[in-house]
């Protein structure tokens, strides 16, 4: 299969890559920067991966790139959306160039790719969406409202794009992680500019959601799992649309179906009390 995996500098993405790549695929890793593909470079000496120029939030880099991978290989059977970014404060700590930038890169830049695609793959009658949303998706917590948001607004753009695309062969699924070692717990997560700010009014909610954060983070799991669940799902020819990954995961999401809002908002509340 030909296959395309954004965000691939670290984590998620460059596990992903090197995955599909020894399971027998040609992937196409876009990098933001590609002056950061050393370790990608390094790792995959030998392997059928191909380093690519692709900020998702770019038109001409996204046009550039598949169009690219369709003069090389004449087809596209897969496209993992993993590029993600977060930020971290309460939402009205948050100013507005903060908020669009993670809308750009989580739901916009992604939309935006996935229509690069799609024309390919309905033409030759066949492909795979992987969005890599988050636990975060179907369950939003205190200083991560805009991250939340993000990908409560991707899960709901894939469940619609996986009934408009079934007629054509295409199929599309939803991975949603829990805590993992992965850049979005570090580089690619950062905190508002006014939740930094003492004088906040959230100041002790903003230091008690940091260290529930960090308190996870310190037990995040192996992102090689979410790795082997994407490659796996290359040749299902019918997977189930969402796949948590992780107890964590797994846990809130149980919870969530299983609690009523009063008790999950309670245990919250209890959580970040406990906290700092």
């Amino acid at each position: 299969m030909i296959v395309l995996v954004t965000g691939c500098r670290s984590g998620f993405g460059q596990n992903i890559a090197l995955r599909a790549a020894r399971a027998g695929h040609t992937v196409y890793a876009g990098l933001r920067d590609l002056n950061t593909a050393g370790p990608l470079v390094e790792a995959a000496k030998g392997l059928p991966v191909h380093p690519i120029a692709l900020d998702v939030v770019d038109a001409a880099q996204r046009e550039a790139a598949v169009a690219r991978i369709i003069a090389e290989q004449g087809r596209i059977d897969a496209l993992i959306n993993n590029a993600g970014v977060a930020i971290g404060g309460p939402l009205e700590d948050l100013e507005e160039d903060e908020v669009r930038h993670v809308f750009e890169v989580n739901v916009f830049g992604l939309w935006a790719l996935t229509n690069v695609v799609l024309p390919h793959m309905r033409a030759q009658k066949s492909g795979i969406i992987q969005n890599i949303s988050s636990v975060s998706g179907r369950m939003a917590l205190p200083g991560l409202g805009a991250y939340a948001a993000s990908k409560h607004a991707l899960e709901g753009m894939t469940e619609a794009l996986r009934v408009e695309l079934a007629p054509f062969g295409v199929r599309v699924v939803i991975i949603e992680p829990g805590p993992y070692k992965t850049d979005i717990l570090g580089r690619n997560r950062a905190l508002g500019r006014k939740a930094q700010r003492p004088d906040s009014p959230y100041a002790d909610l903003s230091a008690r959601s940091d260290a529930l954060f960090a308190k996870v983070s310190a037990s995040a799991e192996d992102p090689e799992d979410v790795a082997e669940r994407c490659v796996d799902l290359l040749t299902d020819p019918s997977p189930a649309l969402r796949h948590p990954m992780g107890k964590s995961a797994r846990m809130r999401l149980l919870a969530r179906w299983a609690l009523p809002d009063g008790v999950i908002e309670a245990v919250t509340k209890a959580a970040l009390k406990r906290a700092k």
